[in-house]
């Protein structure tokens, strides 16, 4: 396997060290997750301080062939050369290994045990009842399917049902991905970030890769062969999803803006009775699509977001002009790029700001003192919106808030139009309002904030706030 660069994963690695240091006796974890997200990488450097263990890898191979593979793995890893006639008898050999010191065994991509050798996963559950669980031992079982997992994991038929924790790794947010990327000024990690989103795999290669960000563009997703070019593909047949034009069709329409389900519908022709099973299998099979309701607002007004930044991308960018890049008309769609990539990181810009406050939350802003109870977006069925809404209810505190990524300055007339908006939420108690604009602000809207109350923040202001909540 190629080495790569260990991005920070400072909670989880701590997790599987206190898991370790702390086992009574035994414990089994499941971490899961979309393929790319590093949780080889993390368990590997969970690893390199723990004396006593064994890895193993199950490839896509014949149910004879794993034997084999376990018996090699041993000889080269313990030391010892053994036979082993099932999977029973090697994790009872493994149980042996426990008598004096905790052991950790890893299994990596266990849930293809499901389609070669389910019987296996039925003779851990039985080692484990008999035996491993009085053991000092951690198993740590490594899965990239979460459709998978799920039918070992969360049925009372399920093998592992009741007998292991499921830890998800989940791609990096903004103020962790930021971290890797310190030679880039902030406007470039969050144009990388909105592209690539936050999946390390991705982000290794954009590390190895030059220029600006339509040059790396262009190298990673749209010249012939790029490596990054069929990903979205190739996850849907990983996950062995049938019926892959209806889920291209959803993922194409939300990416695209069109995020209710009457528009989703409307789009892609399907039927309102089978869009919902879609929706969900893309939510928690795929990790893919979400659903957020208005803060403070109805909940038939919600909304289908595409979760991860890539594949809002590759499905608002390259899918709907295939037929240019496979006939080498890269300058076409790249110029496409150029042309709207501003207007797309809009709204992901918003959760930037969002996830800042998260951060910042009990603490203070240019001297206002954030204490909220949750933090979101508005909406309602007239086309009124409102980029950021936090509140505390007990305490009557409201912070409204605008986000602009243009290359313009925001005017006064953004404020007044907030103003207007924050009438329609039909609550009593007092109103904050903050501006974040990446290009600054005009004199009359500056004045105009002053003379409100409001705050205001630009794109280098944003990056210190980032920067010194890392630094604590």
């Amino acid at each position: 396997m190629a080495k790569k660069e260990f991005f920070d994963r400072k909670n989880e690695l701590k997790f599987l060290q206190d898991s370790h240091a702390n086992l009574s006796p035994s414990n089994m974890l499941v971490l899961y997750g979309r393929r790319r997200v590093g949780k080889t990488e993390l368990v590997k450097q969970f690893l390199k301080n723990i004396k006593r263990h064994f890895y193993f890898y199950v490839e896509v191979t014949q149910k004879s062939e794993i034997l084999n593979y376990l018996s090699k793995a041993v000889e080269e890893q313990l030391g010892e050369k053994i036979t082993f006639k099932d999977f029973y008898e090697f994790l009872n050999y493994i149980g042996d290994k426990t008598d004096k010191e905790p052991f950790v065994l890893v299994i990596d991509e266990f849930q293809r045990f499901l389609d070669i050798a389910p019987e296996y996963i039925s003779s851990l559950q039985n080692a484990w009842d008999s035996k491993l669980k009085h053991k000092k031992i951690l198993i740590l079982l490594l899965s990239s399917s979460i459709g998978m997992i799920q039918k070992i994991m969360n049925s009372k038929a399920g093998a592992l049902y009741g007998r292991a924790q499921k830890i998800k790794i989940s791609p990096f947010k903004y103020s962790d991905f930021r971290l890797m990327f310190e030679e880039l000024n902030e406007e470039e990690k969050v144009l990388t970030y909105c592209v690539f989103g936050g999946t390390p795999d991705y982000l290794d290669k954009f590390k190895k890769s030059k220029g600006d960000i339509y040059e790396r563009i262009f190298e990673l997703v749209l010249k012939k062969g790029a490596i990054l070019y069929d990903e979205p593909k190739n996850l849907l047949e990983y996950e062995n999803v049938r019926i892959h034009a209806k889920y291209n069709a959803i993922l194409r329409a939300i990416s695209s803006g069109k995020e209710t389900l009457k528009e989703i519908e409307d789009v892609t022709k399907i039927a309102s009775q089978t869009m919902p099973a879609y929706l969900r299998r893309l939510d928690e099979l795929l990790d893919l699509v979400g659903r957020k309701d208005p803060v403070l607002g109805k909940e038939r007004l919600g909304r289908y977001q595409t979760k991860d930044n890539f594949f809002k991308f590759w499905y608002k960018f390259i899918l709907p002009n295939q037929t240019a890049l496979n006939l080498g008309n890269t300058k076409l769609v790249s110029d496409l790029i150029k042309q709207d990539l501003n207007a797309y990181v809009g709204r992901i810009f918003e959760e930037i700001v969002r996830e800042l406050l998260v951060l910042y939350n009990t603490k203070k802003i240019k001297g206002l003192k954030l204490n909220f109870e949750n933090i979101g977006s508005w909406w309602d069925r007239n086309s009124n919106e409102i980029d950021v809404l936090a509140y505390n209810l007990k305490e009557k505190n409201f912070l409204l808030g605008e986000v602009k990524w243009t290359n313009k300055q925001l005017d006064i007339d953004v404020i007044e139009e907030l103003e207007r908006k924050s009438k329609y939420l039909n609550y009593s108690g007092a109103y904050k309002f903050l501006f974040v604009s990446k290009n600054g602000f005009t004199e009359k809207a500056l004045k105009k904030m002053q003379d409100i109350g409001a705050v205001h923040l630009d794109l280098k202001e944003i990056e210190e706030l980032f920067s010194k909540a890392a630094r604590k």
